[in-house]
């Protein structure tokens, strides 16, 4: 797919974002399929479930549970060994009905989190509701596990900024472009947004994918990739929660936290191209994105 800066960017100035890039000590890169290509971890033949990684999923609430339902299907989709889902009692069921492959704890945000010893990596956010606070901020202090924040999560660290100093490399901050601005600052335009956002990735040691027509991925070293795969059809209640699961998916399967955010955009991206291709990009829904996701996979693993 062919892409140019003015795809990206089309609301500012041509000749100031070529001088941007041409001046600013950092890199960016649009991301392909031959760049994808080399991002794939193999599969061994003789490897088992305990190979391919245990993710906690905290998600869900009253009203949510769809949230939770469309994150985990993602996520086993995407081929982690083992998924726990932290969810409230009356989540539960629906989520085993729809998804006997999955376990679940019972959540009370009034109660500690679960030993985090036993999991390989953590999603936290999607549908989980407001009240979360004192669990993130727990989540933070702990800190010894891989982790993606997505959906309320984000709302909920923008409310608490302090806490900014204890993101770390191996936190994925999800924000589409009107949590970022809560996260950071009011933006008039996306080139704006981006400069802003590879400040912040410098500034708190922190990886950002920021959700738009062409997703972008900073990284606390400098860097910046544009996704060039998804469509228009995507923009749908739940596509942000089957991301979260893709990515927090392949946390647990040993991806670094850069690789996971840059393939994790790419695959959501192509798994929604597939699916609007037989179905309209009208009539694309969340769930649908997801059986997009084996038509990936059949293409690029090794």
């Amino acid at each position: 797919m062919s892409v140019s800066l003015i795809d990206i960017f089309p609301d500012h100035d041509q000749a100031a974002i070529r001088q941007f890039f041409d001046t600013a000590a950092t890199g960016y890169s649009f991301v392909d399929s031959e760049m994808i290509s080399q991002y794939i971890l193999p599969r061994k033949p003789d490897a088992y479930k305990g190979n391919f990684g245990h993710l906690l999923l905290i998600a869900g609430s009253e009203g949510k549970t769809g949230a939770a339902i469309l994150s985990a299907r993602a996520a086993l989709r995407t081929g982690c060994g083992l998924l726990t889902a932290a969810v409230p009692v009356a989540a539960q069921a629906p989520l085993l009905t729809v998804l006997p492959e999955a376990m679940t704890i019972i959540r009370s945000n009034a109660e500690p989190l679960p030993l985090l010893d036993r999991y390989n990596a953590v999603g936290f956010g999607p549908g989980i509701g407001f009240d979360t606070g004192p669990m993130l901020h727990e989540l933070l202090l702990q800190q010894t596990r891989p982790m993606v924040i997505d959906a309320d999560g984000i709302t909920v660290l923008s409310q608490n900024q302090d806490w900014y100093e204890l993101l770390t490399p191996s936190v994925i901050l999800t924000p589409h472009a009107g949590e970022f601005d809560r996260l950071t600052q009011k933006h008039e335009s996306q080139f704006a947004r981006c400069q802003t956002q590879l400040a912040f990735s410098r500034r708190y040691g922190v990886h950002v994918l920021l959700k738009g027509r062409y997703t972008s991925i900073s990284t606390p070293d400098g860097f910046l990739y544009f996704n060039t795969t998804g469509n228009s059809g995507m923009a749908t209640a739940g596509s942000g929660d089957v991301l979260t699961g893709i990515i927090a998916s392949l946390l647990a399967q040993g991806y670094e936290s850069a690789a996971a955010a840059v393939l994790g955009a790419y695959l959501h991206g192509y798994a929604g191209d597939t699916m609007a291709e037989q179905l309209s990009k009208t009539s694309l829904v969340a769930s649908d994105i997801i059986e997009g996701i084996p038509a990936f996979f059949r293409r690029f693993e090794r």
